[in-house]
Formats: C-alpha cells, sequence, structure tokens
C-alpha cells in the first residue's frame, strides 16, 4: 500500500524564502521605499491535531423513539435499540476524519511601502499589502452524491453503510489585497496624531455556504452544501470591512505654566484653564459582509442539505442592498428566491454589506501640582460620544419575517451606547 507506520504523511519539502529591501532614491533621509516578500507554513493545531486519531471504534447514532401513533418504543427497563443491521446501515457518521497526506496550509505575502517626511515630525505612508492564503482546511463530506433533479436522488452513496463522512481536506484559498495610507505627526506643536485608512478587498472560499465571522483553523462538524463546486462559495470574506478609518490623538493644550502661553499666570487661572489635555480614539469603518440564506428544506439538487447540516442560498433576481435603507430595514427581500433553480442558490457569498461602525471616544485630563513633589491629576473619558446608533447585522435568512431588520446594537470597539467615567488621583 506503500503507508508509513504513522498516521499522517508528513511534507518535509516546504519553501519558505524570504525577501526584503529598504531604498532611499534621493539621497537623504526624507524619503523611503521599502518591500519585502515571504512564504509562510501555518502548522495547524487545535482540533486538527486530534482528528487524525480518528478510527472507527465507536459510532454514534440517532434513533427517533416514538412509533407512527406517537408512542414511545423504547421503554425502562428494555431501551436498548433494534440490532438488525437493516435497520442502523447509513446512520454512522465518520466524525471527523484527516486525510493521511494532508499538508498544511501556506500563505504568500507581499508589500510595499513609500514613507515620506512632509515637513519636520510629519510623515506620510502609503503601503499596498497583499496576501495569498491556498491549502487551507475545508470540511467535506466524503459520502455527499453528486446533485440530481431526481428525487430520490439515484445516485449512489459511495459508502452506504454510513451517513455523513466529515473530511478536512487542502481544498480552500483566500487572496488580500489592501492599500494601507498612514499619517504620523510626533509631537509637533503639543499634538501627537496617528491617522490610517485601509481599503482592503479579501476573497475566499473557506468560509462554508455562509460564512458569519472568521473562521477557525477547522470549520468542525458543518460540511458545504455541494462539495463538487466549491468555487461557488468563493466571496467576500465576512469581517474583512471595505473601509476603515482610524484616528489616535493626543493634544496638549498650549495654555499653562508650562506650555506657550499664559506661562505666568496665577495659580487660580492655572488651575482652572491651564495644563489640559485632549485625546480621541475614533473610528469610522463600512459594515461586515453577509450571506444570505433560505431554508435548508429547498433542496433542489437532492443533496440532503438538511441531514447534513449544510446552509442553503438563495437565488438573486435583483440588487438587496438598498442606497438609503430605512431604519430595521437594511435589505430588500423583492431581490431574492427563496427556492432556488440550481443545487445551490446562486446568490453569492458575502453579497450583502451589514451597518457600519462610527464612534468617537474622547478624554480630557489636566494635573494640578500641589507641592513639589505632589501633584493630583484629574481625568474624565467618554466611549461613543457622539452616542451614534451603531446596529449589529440583521438575520439573514430570506424565509424569517425578521430579514434585513435591524433589532441590536454592536458593543465591540466602544460603539455602544454612551458611557462616561470621571477619575482623580494622587501622583507623588
Amino acid at each position: 500500500m506503500g503507508l508509513g507506520p504513522g498516521l499522517r504523511q508528513f511534507y518535509k519539502k516546504n519553501f519558505q524564502p524570504r525577501l526584503g529591501f529598504a531604498y532611499r532614491p534621493f539621497g537623504n533621509n526624507k524619503t523611503v521605499v521599502r518591500a519585502g516578500l515571504g512564504i509562510f507554513t501555518m502548522t495547524n493545531l487545535g482540533q486538527l491535531s486530534f482528528n487524525t486519531t480518528n478510527i472507527d471504534v465507536a459510532v454514534v447514532r440517532t434513533s427517533f423513539n416514538p412509533d407512527a401513533n406517537g408512542n414511545p418504543t423504547f421503554q425502562f427497563p428494555n431501551v436498548q435499540t433494534v440490532n438488525n443491521p437493516l435497520n442502523i446501515a447509513g446512520t454512522g457518521d465518520f466524525y471527523q476524519n484527516t486525510p493521511m497526506d494532508y499538508r498544511d496550509p501556506q500563505s504568500a505575502q507581499w508589500n510595499m511601502t513609500v514613507e515620506r517626511e512632509i515637513v519636520p515630525d510629519v510623515t506620510l505612508r502609503e503601503s499596498y499589502v497583499g496576501m495569498n492564503s491556498y491549502r487551507m482546511s475545508q470540511t467535506v463530506d466524503l459520502n455527499q452524491v453528486e446533485p440530481s433533479t431526481i428525487s430520490p436522488n439515484p445516485n449512489p452513496k459511495p459508502y452506504p453503510n454510513w451517513g455523513r463522512i466529515l473530511s478536512t481536506n487542502n481544498a480552500g484559498h483566500v487572496s488580500y489585497q489592501g492599500l494601507q495610507s498612514e499619517v504620523n505627526v510626533r509631537s509637533h506643536s503639543g499634538l501627537t496624531l496617528q491617522a490610517s485608512h485601509v481599503w482592503a478587498k479579501s476573497l475566499g472560499n473557506v468560509g462554508g455556504d455562509a460564512p458569519t465571522s472568521f473562521n477557525p483553523e477547522i470549520i468542525y462538524g458543518t460540511p458545504v452544501a455541494n462539495r463538487f463546486n466549491l468555487a461557488a462559495n468563493r466571496g467576500n470574506v465576512s469581517q474583512i470591512r471595505r473601509n476603515r478609518l482610524l484616528v489616535s490623538a493626543v493634544y496638549d493644550v498650549p495654555v499653562g505654566r508650562s506650555r506657550k502661553f499664559f506661562h505666568d499666570e496665577n495659580r487660580v487661572l492655572d488651575a482652572l484653564f491651564g495644563e489640559w489635555s485632549v485625546s480621541t480614539v475614533s473610528l469610522w469603518e463600512t459594515g461586515p459582509y453577509l450571506t444570505p440564506t433560505t431554508s435548508s428544506s429547498f433542496d433542489p439538487g437532492n443533496l440532503n442539505i438538511s441531514y447534513r447540516g449544510a446552509f442553503q442560498r438563495p437565488d438573486c433576481i435583483g440588487n438587496s442592498n438598498r442606497a438609503n435603507p430605512a431604519t430595521g430595514s437594511m435589505f430588500d427581500i423583492n431581490a431574492f428566491n427563496p427556492i432556488p433553480s440550481c443545487p445551490v442558490g446562486n446568490c453569492g457569498v458575502g453579497i450583502l454589506e451589514g451597518p457600519g461602525t462610527s464612534t468617537v471616544a474622547v478624554g480630557l485630563a489636566k494635573r494640578l501640582r500641589l507641592t513639589e513633589r505632589v501633584g493630583m491629576r484629574f481625568e474624565a473619558t467618554f466611549t461613543n460620544l457622539l452616542n451614534h446608533p451603531n446596529f449589529a447585522p440583521p438575520p439573514t435568512n430570506v424565509t424569517a419575517s425578521s430579514f434585513g431588520q435591524v433589532h441590536n446594537v454592536q458593543t465591540a470597539e466602544n460603539s455602544g451606547n454612551r458611557t462616561a467615567q470621571l477619575g482623580l488621583r494622587i501622583e507623588f
């Protein structure tokens, strides 16, 4: 058979080059160009580390207790299921297999940056960042039959004595392209600032039929609806925002005894108006990418989607992203046909854009000198100062009455309701 003594054949020929350079094109310290390229191997741990031990030492089966009349088939003390092989054949799941020739995923990453000093202490940086990840983990059902419009599906199961045979294969890939712009002000006239904007596009097929978050190492127990057409699952990676602007700044107001203006004012005025500092962390970003789904009972390809625990997408017949969505209705329900005409609906992955985020956090701080060695610091911080409503992504099942309706708010990244905190501390 040519099989080794272990449960996995480790690949020993990974090639991981690194290349980088920095260049000053004008022979001074004001402009620098940097670039780099590398290939990285990502060793999967976690669940995959024990999936290789999956051998048929036990099988989990599900039996329905009520009979045709609704009476219990099994009652104490006789609760053993029927041992007739004909009654249990095809119900056992092999959960979850890893091929012996599985290889660790790899990622090719590259970047190019141009950085320029505009004026002293103020720099501008422009970067292009790219990444291509391949041989990523994807869960498929090896016992899935090919699609058929005939019901019941006439195509025979490869392993008729089993139910699902879930396998982690090297069938996933993700690409990322990003343009990053950054302005840095290093303590210029009392201002320290970093403002960055990222335009990003990431496409991949590793999230399954309807991804909702970044994927773990193994999409454990969730096979795709149609493993014979994984290309149909290529779409926007859900948590990569198309645009993201982040501003962090601290400004020392130039008034007070140790500042530029009114440094000779009396102690009372200095205590009231002198030596204040204002800070902010402000974020604006577009929403996450979402995928429309429909009831798994719609199965025109007779893929047994509901039993296998996969998701079904509807058919798209129009543009579902409204230009000016009304409050509580993000998407146009008339842009979908919930009953797909193909084995899996033609709506793409990540075609919907959820609510964006806008939040401004502000801090005020002032230090009072009590003696030469003792001071008192007052701080006031506010999250989401403008109390801007940031909604959570709405439901995306087109067969649900709540489709596209926003009901909840976000809480991450200080995007929830406005909060305020006051603090006073002694420094010595």
